[in-house]
């Protein structure tokens, strides 16, 4: 039976109990798959869109919990967190004290524990009591309409605006192999600054995602530091980095824009009236770093671009 690479990659870094079950899930479902969900004590789901599906032992998949739900115990949540580690937890103890792993491929999980607080930092975590892995999937073409409403002619800033789900990694992933990869007939210089190795999901020093032939990889540095190398050592037309959120990030971002260098980056925002209320906007657009504004539909249409704005529309 032919299967979904990109899922059986992500599900192959969880116990073999689990990868088995998964691997067990139809090939059309597989497809549409994009967080898999462990809870101690509650049954193994699977997200397709906006909807939770339950997992079966024989792989089948239901709106609801059946008695034939593969619940997950203390034992299988161990199993899972030491898989996702690579049999190495204290490797990841910084990825860990900020909620997640990153595995091969580009894919996430995220980690709910109990923090270890010393000296009022969090040190660690323990007792893992859920796992969400989510599915990193090259979609080639998924850019397109990034690419022909803002890049047609010379880079551009724009800020990629989406609620959780709905592709903003994703696209960004794509835009960096088209921008990079001659659309339009340019090879932009273009720097990807992945702080959480999902945009590039480089594993050994081996870049797993496609992102252009004249593109750079600045993979785990801190997005603010990132933008600083780029700039001052690497000489790009174009950044790329996902989630701008605090205020280190945002004056970075604008100290590019402020050497030449178009940015592109991504907020949550599941509509233009949610992005402008967002406390991070205000500053953002006020650095002149961007030109456009891009809305995405949301998770029950991944990629999907709901409208293009220009900065001074809003």
């Amino acid at each position: 039976m032919i299967k979904d690479n990109r899922f059986l990659q992500a599900a192959g870094a969880l116990s073999d109990r689990i990868t088995y079950i998964l691997s067990r899930i139809p090939l059309d479902t597989q497809e549409k798959i994009s967080e898999v969900r462990l809870r101690i004590g509650g049954p193994l789901s699977v997200v397709c869109g906006t909807r939770s599906l339950f997992v079966e032992e024989r792989g089948g998949v239901s709106g609801h919990p059946t008695s034939g739900s593969v619940m997950i115990d203390r034992r299988d949540m161990q199993d899972c967190f030491i898989g996702l580690c690579g049999f190495a937890v204290h490797s990841h103890q910084k990825e860990l004290t900020s909620g997640y792993i990153s595995i091969k491929g580009g894919h996430r999980a995220g980690i709910c524990a109990t923090a270890v607080v010393e000296n009022d930092r969090l040190s660690t975590v323990r007792d893992i009591t859920s796992i969400n892995l989510r599915i990193a999937r090259e979609i080639r073409g998924a850019a397109d309409g990034l690419v022909a409403g803002c890049f047609s002619d010379k880079p551009a800033g724009v800020l990629l605006a989406g609620a959780p789900s709905s592709g903003k990694t994703t696209i960004l992933r794509d835009l960096s192999r088209q921008l990079a990869g001659g659309a339009n007939g340019n090879y932009f210089k273009v720097c990807v600054v992945d702080e959480s190795s999902e945009i590039g999901g480089a594993c050994a020093g081996v870049i797993q995602n496609d992102l252009g032939i004249t593109s750079d990889l600045l993979s785990g540095y801190p997005k603010d530091r990132g933008l600083q190398i780029a700039v001052r050592y690497l000489s790009p037309q174009i950044i790329i980095c996902d989630e701008i959120a605090n205020q280190s990030e945002i004056e970075a971002v604008a100290a590019a824009a402020n050497c030449g260098v178009a940015v592109v980056t991504s907020v949550h925002a599941g509509s233009i009236e949610e992005l402008l209320l967002r406390p991070q906007t205000k500053p953002l657009l006020a650095s002149g770093a961007f030109e456009y504004v891009v809305q995405l539909q949301g998770a029950q249409s991944p990629c999907c671009i709901q409208e293009i704005k220009q900065v001074r529309e809003l």
